[in-house]
């Protein structure tokens, strides 16, 4: 994994293929609304991506809560910002657990925890009731979404019983994915029989996740969801984040969202009957669905 840079704590790696996306890849997205990136002071150890105009929330816009680990549990605020930026053009409120990776650097692997995840969940809530904070009554805490890449699913996932999640989004991930060996898998898996929100999986053709986001899709029962499987040639377990805009898991990421959290009917037809956007789409291979119509 290479050596910890001393001047840096255990947070970065040395010299272990730096994930930063070229800026061309983010700066330009598809939504209405321009977006900042930033680190608050109140949250250190995450990063932010909303729009910049805060003005028109909530009068005229809902800003949905999104809380994201990836790549992985890495401890990494930026190398998914083409993903990121992209969405929360789209009117979202996108917390990323971990800090922008400074040049030359990765982040460490394996850093998050769910505890991290839960902790931008919950300062969301707070500055929402915060009346001094300049994102008071902004956030749509009826809309929260989580969502994890590969590891970072595994750690949401110990989140599902907290009441304020409305959405679950696995990407290139599943239920149990990486757990400690002895672990009961099925155990962890048992929530799909019951869980009634919104539950997504994406994952790549050739990734090694796409067994476990199968299974898992196949165990839920009455929750709306989805199991979406794109071509992505070369590193198909890094999916499409990293891309234009988030590439093909960026549009399907803001037409699911858009759908369900804003009642965009028309970013619904990308999911809904046999002859739907994605089914279209030659680069998504396989889309089963259950309980959306």
């Amino acid at each position: 994994m290479g050596p910890v840079a001393p001047s840096l704590g255990r947070h970065y790696l040395q010299m272990v293929n730096p994930l930063d996306p070229p800026a061309e890849n983010w700066s330009k997205p598809t939504g209405q609304y321009k977006v900042v990136m930033e680190v608050d002071e109140s949250l250190p150890n995450h990063t932010i991506y909303r729009p910049a105009d805060l003005s028109g929330f909530p009068s005229k816009d809902k800003l949905p809560i999104i809380v994201m680990s990836g790549p992985g549990c890495d401890f990494d605020g930026d190398s998914y910002r083409p993903f990121w930026t992209e969405i929360a053009s789209h009117g979202y409120f996108v917390i990323a657990v971990g800090l922008p990776v400074p040049e030359g650097l990765r982040a460490a692997l394996f850093f998050n925890k769910t505890e991290d995840v839960k902790d931008g969940l919950d300062w969301a809530f707070a500055v929402n009731r915060r009346s001094a904070s300049k994102f008071h009554g902004k956030l749509d805490t009826t809309n929260v979404i989580l969502m994890g890449q590969s590891c970072g699913g595994m750690i949401m996932t110990d989140l599902h019983k907290d009441s304020r999640v409305t959405m679950m989004v696995y990407w290139n991930s599943g239920v149990g994915m990486m757990r400690a060996p002895g672990t009961d898998q099925a155990s962890l898996a048992d929530f799909l029989k019951t869980i009634t929100i919104p539950v997504a999986f994406f994952a790549g053709d050739t990734d090694m996740a796409r067994q476990i986001s199968t299974s898992n899709y196949e165990t839920v029962v009455a929750a709306p969801s989805i199991l979406a499987v794109r071509q992505i040639p070369g590193d198909s377990h890094g999916g499409t984040f990293r891309e234009n805009n988030g590439g093909a898991y960026g549009v399907a990421a803001v037409a699911w969202l858009n759908w369900w959290t804003k009642g965009d009917k028309e970013a619904g037809k990308m999911f809904l009957g046999d002859k739907s956007g994605l089914d279209k789409d030659p680069g998504w291979v396989e889309v089963r669905k259950k309980n959306l119509d």
